[in-house]
């Protein structure tokens, strides 16, 4: 069988493609997905279960893609734009002038990266981002490793019981209740929902949640929140909502789909850091593997390497949980000054605030950590990550932008430099939007801090890092 080069398959191409010819692409890639089913089920990688749940997927990709665009439609309706997507880089393919290139659905494929494209209630983007089908091959390797090891773990502890009680009834009936290896494997076909705010992201959970579709159905103990996770037990300051959306298939199957719900500026943070993770992986992985065979001084190494590289992701996130919290002051500042100012409406409060920005900010604002906040401080131009963020935000420097390189301080500094008057004032005005709407801040910490019951803790910039706040 000839395999299919998908590094040679481009959007433009399937656009002037019929359903039909994109079909037939994904039907020679069913087929190698099935070969390689076989050979795993043959060389006892996979068991009959296990067999059968990947058939379900991978005997008709394009089928089970059409179901979850079918849940996508009935959730958000007709998307704005279908653009061609790359999840490793967070880029749209754009055309000579930078424009972002609408392909429509043809290019929603098992084997293609897409964003679909759609409007909330007040205009803001929502974008679904569907990453290509995980291969035959990576699910089994999931199975047979990650996943195959807990179940092994845990049968060979009823099996250490049955040792011991010699009861077969009660291993019987225990073994039957251990999670299959595919009960975790969610992700084959993924989904990734990205809001502008953090509001939206939980109405957007409340949509899903609340669904009364007959495609799709979603149980509510099984969604994931770190949004509301204590602050202290999120040491690497990561945010998102996982939703395990189960599709009932025409034949009658229940299918799992995992979707990620994320705030924009948050996701471009773990697109960053997702080459990280994988380095964290893989020596975490070494380590197990080879711990016996290595000497004291190569454990210490590769555990300070792993310390090095999770405190790298910490940084990075907290970097842009900063600059989400810079975007809503920035909201704020213009709709007080596109809003209020120009109509001379004057503020309701006597410290110069208006209740609607009280509002907005009660709800969108994440606190950073439990420390107090300082208005006069947490946004001025005194912090070299204050200057980063607001450089990312307007698009002076990408989002990909390397804080830790040895240039990276006299990059910032330059650009920042060079800002023209209106940036300036735009940086400055949400400077004071963050010292009159101090006390609205400082309030949500306060009653965070008070249902959590935290240790006060301090979090600081690594200080390699030249970008300190």
């Amino acid at each position: 069988m000839n395999k299919i080069d998908l590094q040679t398959i481009e959007a433009e191409d399937l656009s002037n493609l019929s359903f039909e010819e994109i079909d037939a692409i994904q039907d020679t890639l069913n087929a190698q997905n099935l070969e390689t089913i076989e050979n795993a089920y043959e060389q006892h990688r996979i068991n009959d279960y296990e067999r059968d749940y990947l058939l379900e997927f991978f005997h008709d990709g394009m089928a089970v893609e059409r179901e979850v665009y079918r849940s996508l439609y009935e959730t958000f309706g007709q998307p704005e734009r279908t653009c061609s997507y790359n999840p490793s880089t967070g880029k749209v393919e754009t055309d000579k002038n930078g424009h972002e290139i609408d392909y429509g659905l043809k290019v929603l494929t098992p084997f293609t990266g897409t964003r679909l494209q759609y409007r909330d209630k007040n205009i803001n983007y929502i974008y679904v981002i569907v990453p290509p089908m995980k291969k035959a091959s990576r699910a089994i390797e999931k199975i047979d490793s990650e996943y195959g090891k807990e179940y092994r773990r845990k049968l060979n502890q009823e099996l250490e019981k049955l040792f011991i009680t010699e009861d077969r009834d009660a291993f019987c009936e225990n073994i039957q209740n251990i999670p299959r290896t595919t009960t975790e494997l969610h992700d084959i076909l993924r989904l990734t929902i990205t809001c502008k705010y953090l509001g939206d992201v939980q109405r957007i959970k409340r949509k899903l949640s609340e669904n009364k579709s007959e495609s799709f159905y979603i149980c509510p103990e099984e969604t994931r929140d770190r949004f509301s996770k204590p602050l202290s037990q999120n040491e690497k300051k990561y945010y998102d909502i996982k939703i395990i959306m189960h599709h009932k298939m025409p034949n009658g199957k229940i299918l799992d789909v995992e979707a990620q719900l994320k705030i924009d500026t948050l996701y471009q943070g773990d697109i960053l850091t997702h080459g990280i993770y994988e380095q964290v992986r893989e020596t975490e992985a070494l380590l197990t593997k080879k711990r016996s065979q290595m000497d004291d001084s190569e454990i210490r190494q590769k555990e300070a390497q792993i310390k090095i590289l999770n405190n790298r992701i910490r940084l990075i996130n907290e970097s842009f949980l900063h600059q989400y919290n810079m975007v809503v002051m920035d909201k704020l500042y213009r709709i007080e000054n596109d809003g209020y100012r120009p109509l001379r409406v004057e503020p309701e409060n006597a410290d110069g605030t208006y209740n609607r920005c009280r509002s907005f900010l009660s709800s969108e604002y994440m606190p950073e950590s439990y420390q107090q906040f300082n208005g006069s401080e947490d946004f001025s131009a005194a912090s070299e990550l204050n200057k980063l963020c607001y450089l990312r935000m307007i698009g002076k420097l990408p989002s990909d932008f390397n804080m830790f390189a040895e240039t990276a301080s006299k990059q910032i500094n330059y650009k920042f430099a060079r800002l023209t008057p209106a940036e300036i004032e735009r940086f400055n005005g949400l400077n004071e939007v963050a010292i009159r709407y101090e006390s609205v801040v400082r309030r949500k910490i306060n009653e965070r801090a008070r249902t959590e019951q935290p240790k006060a803790y301090a979090g600081s910039m690594n200080p390699k890092s030249k970008l300190s706040r």
